[in-house]
């Protein structure tokens, strides 16, 4: 038989406030969560606005400068000050963040910018050069906390999105309809207990007139 078509019962009814009742501690905790994330996302957005306007101005400085050693030194000079660097090996380290999982960067071993991997004499180079160089270590020094902070970001977005996913559709879906569901059981049962009543009272004033029947004045 369709369990829909039984007719409710109490125990239906202490269940379904049972299921409001679990539900809407989840929502708070979800709540409680979005809010941590939000604080979070507000703290490293700014950080990371710093970070960009940092970049913008390095890079005003190394467009003008290069801009000078192409015009004083020529571009055979620029191919000189080329870094001789092997590739990066990258350590990854596994946060997490109120179930919010994302990686962190560094390289395993540290690495320091040095002028004596570059392929050119600083003596018979203009004082723009050595200028460019130190913009650029400027910015090296910033890329893995640039990088590190736009990994954490993106995970940080994405888990707010899921987190407000879910905190909609209990709002807006299970809540409403474990409502509508729990007032469903609560009408049907105040309707069987009216008619029981009513039954009741009608047998109570059949058995008071079958009670003077026999007894006849």
């Amino acid at each position: 038989m369709n369990e829909n078509l039984k007719p409710p019962t109490r125990e239906q009814l202490i269940d379904v406030r049972r299921q409001m009742a679990t539900v809407q501690y989840g929502k708070e905790l979800l709540e409680k969560k979005r809010d941590a994330l939000l604080r979070t996302l507000e703290e490293d957005r700014r950080n990371f606005k710093k970070l960009e306007s940092f970049f913008r101005e390095q890079m005003r400085h190394i467009s003008f400068i290069y801009a000078l050693i192409r015009m004083y030194e020529g571009q055979s000079v620029l191919q000189f000050i080329k870094p001789e660097r092997e590739h990066t090996q990258v350590d990854v380290e596994r946060h997490t963040l109120m179930g919010c999982r994302y990686s962190q960067f560094k390289p395993l071993k540290e690495q320091v910018f040095s002028l004596s991997g570059l392929a050119y004499d600083p003596a018979m180079a203009s004082l723009y050069v050595d200028d460019l160089l130190n913009e650029m270590k400027k910015i090296e020094e910033k890329v893995w906390l640039f990088i590190n902070l736009k990994a954490k970001l993106s995970a940080l977005e994405k888990e707010l999105s899921k987190t407000m996913l879910k905190i909609n559709t209990l709002q807006y879906i299970l809540i409403p309809t474990l409502h509508k569901e729990e007032s469903r059981i609560r009408d049907i049962l105040s309707e069987r207990e009216r008619q029981e009543r009513y039954a009741v009272k009608k047998l109570s004033k059949k058995k008071k007139l079958q009670g003077f029947s026999y007894f006849p004045e």
